[in-house]
């Protein structure tokens, strides 16, 4: 199976890249290996074709073209709460307008499967433990609220489009790579 994995040189999905390459798929990063996403070069495996460009750009619809994935996992990101706070303008432009693009794109080349990476930022501060999928939705940050306004975009672009999709909710992640 051919598999995009945007922000697929960062922390995390630099290890999805390499589980999908270990099981036998395909696989293209896009990237803009930025300081800001923590996406290395070094993180992207030689199997893996890198597209070097930033979601909210045209040039993503070239690697889209070149590429053909079957399946998008969709980790790109502007992840810092604190950016997303003092920016909350660049927040949502990289997370909103970003996966709009990713979204577009993947109607446009007929994409079978869209894999969105949210957070649990998009519960705010939790009302009971333990979470689950149905608990109230009340984010307290600009990271947060673009993340569940991707889940919204998400499902409106399968509801609208016909798009099949996945959604996780990652919540304190760490491990190798993380910055």
């Amino acid at each position: 199976m051919r598999i995009l994995v945007t922000g697929g040189a960062g922390f995390i999905g630099s290890h999805v890249v390499e589980a999908y390459l270990a099981a036998g798929h395909e696989v293209a990063v896009v990237d803009n290996l930025s300081l800001v996403g923590g996406g290395r070069r070094e993180h992207v495996p030689p199997e893996a074709r890198l597209f070097e460009l930033d979601i909210r750009g045209e040039a993503l619809r070239d690697a889209f073209a070149a590429f053909r994935p079957e399946v998008v996992n969709h980790h790109a990101a502007q992840a810092s709460v604190k950016i997303s706070m003092d920016d909350p303008a660049f927040d949502a432009q990289v997370n909103v307008l970003g996966l709009i693009n990713v979204l577009r794109n993947c109607s446009q080349f007929e994409v079978g499967h869209f894999i969105y990476i949210s957070s649990a930022a998009t519960y705010g501060t939790p009302r009971e433990l333990p979470l689950h999928e149905g608990s109230p939705q009340n984010p307290e940050s600009a990271y947060g609220i673009t993340k569940l306004a991707g889940e919204l975009y998400t499902r409106m672009w399968h509801d609208s489009f016909g798009l099949d999709y996945t959604i996780l909710r990652y919540a304190n992640v760490y491990g190798p790579r993380q910055d």
